[in-house]
């Protein structure tokens, strides 16, 4: 969602209102720096991004650019698409669990044809 609402000129502001339990919490959709703030500080950007290199520092980022190799780089990218691999076959089958209870659960569904049926009679 903030990757949506920095980036997609689409995503910003949608005015919609805010549910009544959330009046002061800064609208997600913005790009106010306030609202990024507050978003950020509860995104899990970081563990979704596991092998990520971190710097703790403007000189620790330097010195370890200075130290990170191609090999490295490509290490990163590897590992990355074989994370995301994994994360995109867990939400397909999540997303398949999720959409078989709601088809189970369906008025539609055939076991609930028997309830739908009217019987005429002349």
């Amino acid at each position: 969602m903030m990757l949506s609402c920095l980036y997609d000129e689409h995503a910003v502001g949608d005015n919609l209102e805010a549910h009544r339990s959330q009046v002061g919490v800064p609208d997600p959709t913005t790009r106010l720096g306030t609202a990024v703030r507050h978003w950020t500080q509860l995104s899990d950007w970081y563990t979704t991004l596991p092998h990520v290199i971190l710097y703790t520092s403007f000189n620790d980022l330097v010195l370890r650019l200075n130290r990170t190799t191609l090999d490295d780089l490509r290490q990163v990218s590897r590992r990355m698409a074989e994370h995301n691999a994994g994360v995109a076959d867990q939400l397909r089958d999540d997303w398949k669990e999720i959409l078989l209870k709601v088809a189970r659960n369906s008025p539609n569904h055939p076991r609930h044809e028997d309830k739908h049926k009217t019987t005429r009679s002349l």
